[in-house]
């Protein structure tokens, strides 16, 4: 990178796509005609309102890689601005944070496989209820029980 670079700020962005994203970003306007507009961790925000109840839900903008940092030009963005909200910068921050944290378990449960404190084993028993026939036998049993039975005086 050059001496050309930006300072990074909190922005959210609308790409030509209809895509809106919110990340922080540096801009390197080295190629005056078209700048890289640089950006970490970006997220998608959707809102979804129910009568007088707003729910906000946070997405990350790429699902399915690990990586942090995109690259876009300036050409593929139809607006920006910046975000001076307290609140929404430290909802993107932690959002971002518990992503990392998950990713970073996830790859040590992948490298250590003696960490047995994570680990457990499978056996057949797990999640197994019953036979099917152990269960029609115990809820025929159940719907022939007379409803007398069923109460207790008090």
């Amino acid at each position: 990178m050059n001496s050309d670079l930006e300072q990074e700020f909190y922005c959210t962005l609308k790409l030509v796509s209809g895509e809106e994203i919110v990340s922080l970003i540096m801009v390197d306007d080295s190629d005056q005609e078209d700048p890289i507009i640089i950006l970490q961790d970006p997220v998608i925000l959707k809102y979804n309102v129910q009568g007088s109840y707003t729910e906000l839900k946070i997405e990350p903008w790429m699902k399915l890689c690990n990586d942090d940092i995109f690259f876009i030009r300036l050409s593929n963005v139809i607006t920006m601005s910046e975000i001076d909200d307290i609140e929404l910068i430290e909802l993107y921050k932690d959002f971002n944070e518990s992503k990392h944290q998950y990713f970073n378990n996830y790859d040590d449960e992948d490298n250590d496989s003696t960490n047995s404190k994570n680990r457990r084993d499978i056996t057949k028993n797990m999640g197994f209820l019953g036979s099917v026939s152990e269960t029609k036998k115990n809820l025929e049993k159940l719907f022939k029980l007379d409803i007398k039975d069923n109460h207790k005086e008090l």
